[in-house]
């Protein structure tokens, strides 16, 4: 017999896995979230001390600045941290630019003016 879970039982981390993910999914993103904090702080330091960026310019300079700082991380797992930052209007989109990194059209962000 299952017991149904109430919204407050489930542990797991629900942006960063879906509940049709599988388990090990699940397992990843629950060690994914307390590095994802981390993460996000690079990616505004990043903007903070180099200006206008795009994901990927901020991600490529992090992943360069904190090559030697612990467990090297990624572009894309740094590139991904944006999306975050946006929705917690640290960044704030400031036009568009020809990407550095991808060679194409692209937003450029900097850090949000409080």
């Amino acid at each position: 017999m299952t017991i149904q879970q109430t919204l407050f039982d489930d542990e797991r981390p629900a942006k960063l896995a879906r509940d049709a993910d599988p388990e090990t999914s699940h397992d990843a993103a629950a060690e994914m979230l307390p590095k994802s904090g981390l993460l996000e702080a690079r990616m505004t330091s990043i903007w903070w001390h180099n200006g206008p960026l795009t994901a990927n310019e901020a991600a490529a300079l992090a992943v360069v600045y904190y090559a030697n700082n612990g467990k090297p991380h990624g572009h894309e797992t740094y590139r991904k941290r944006y999306d975050g930052l946006l929705k917690k209007s640290r960044i704030v989109a400031d036009g568009k630019k020809r990407c550095r990194i991808s060679g194409k059209m692209a937003t450029v962000y900097r850090i949000k003016d409080d």
